[in-house]
This record gives C-alpha cells, sequence and structure tokens, in this order.
C-alpha cells in the first residue's frame, strides 16, 4: 500500500493529538469513570455514562490518528525545489477570464483546509497544478465548466513546526 504524503508540520500535529489523548485525556477520562462507578448504579449514572461516551470518543479518534501516522510519509517541503509547483509549494494564480487571483498550499490529504487554502496534492486542482511552471497557462474543469489560469508566483511555504 502507498503511502499517503503529509508535511511535516501535518504529521507533528496528528502525533501530539495522538499522545495527548492516550497520556493525557484518556487516563483523565478513565479515572473519571472508576470514581463515578463509585456512586452506585451505572444505568442512572449521568457522570459514569459521560466519562464512558468520552473514552468511546477518544478511542475512535485515536484509531484515527493511529491510521493517519501508520500510513503517511512525512515530507521535509524545505527540501524540495520549488522553482515548479511542488508538495509544499505556495502557488498564486490568476484566472484569465476574471482577472481574480488566488493563492492556495499544496499539502496531504489530511491537511487540507479550505478556509487557509490548503488543497490536496490528490484534489482536482492540486492535480492539475502540479509540475507547472510560473508564466504556465492552463485549463481546469470543473461542473464541465472551463476555467483558463496562469501561474503567477510559486514558492516554499513555511510551515511552522514547533
Amino acid at each position: 500500500m502507498r503511502k499517503e504524503l503529509i508535511t511535516q508540520m501535518g504529521f507533528k500535529k496528528f502525533l501530539d493529538e495522538f499522545n495527548n489523548l492516550l497520556k493525557i485525556e484518556k487516563p483523565y477520562w478513565v479515572k473519571e469513570k472508576e470514581i463515578a462507578a463509585q456512586f452506585g448504579d451505572r444505568s442512572e449514572n449521568a457522570e459514569y455514562i459521560s466519562a464512558k461516551e468520552q473514552i468511546r470518543n477518544i478511542d475512535k479518534r485515536l484509531r484515527f490518528l493511529d491510521k493517519i501516522i501508520k500510513n503517511t510519509e512525512a515530507i521535509k517541503t524545505e527540501q524540495l525545489s520549488h522553482e515548479k509547483v511542488n508538495f509544499g509549494s505556495q502557488v498564486t494564480i490568476l484566472n484569465l477570464d476574471t482577472n481574480e487571483e488566488k493563492m492556495y498550499i499544496i499539502v496531504g490529504t489530511y491537511e487540507t483546509n479550505p478556509s487557509e487554502n490548503m488543497i490536496s496534492n490528490k484534489s482536482p486542482l492540486g492535480k492539475v497544478l502540479l509540475n507547472k511552471s510560473i508564466n504556465e497557462e492552463f485549463e481546469f474543469i470543473i461542473n464541465n465548466e472551463t476555467f483558463v489560469y496562469e501561474v503567477l508566483d510559486i514558492k516554499k511555504y513555511n510551515f511552522k513546526v514547533d
């Protein structure tokens, strides 16, 4: 199975969350459940039921994070060339029909965040952008509508890794 790409920043974020849930959150809720269990009938014990639900949610998130951690390859984007659009590039494009500029950052599937203009390297636009050069024009078709863009700028995005 081929591993999904992820930035070092994204990998660290998921790993930190995993460790926090495993070492801090889950033990806290296990202790809360034990304390609540001492108050008698568990079927009507709101604290016990709540703690049990919290543990179930944490376990679910831990399984999801574990899958991400095991099935991704962290990439040092600062070591990649950004002469052309690459994983970890910040790309500014111009819509040649509307003259509107847009900026995107190419990241892994698990890191996408449209509100921060972070798009996946596997998304339709992300795939089209990869390997494009400055001043290169390209077409992008979505919902049977064709858009024509030009790449204005490409640079390495400065991910903040703690």
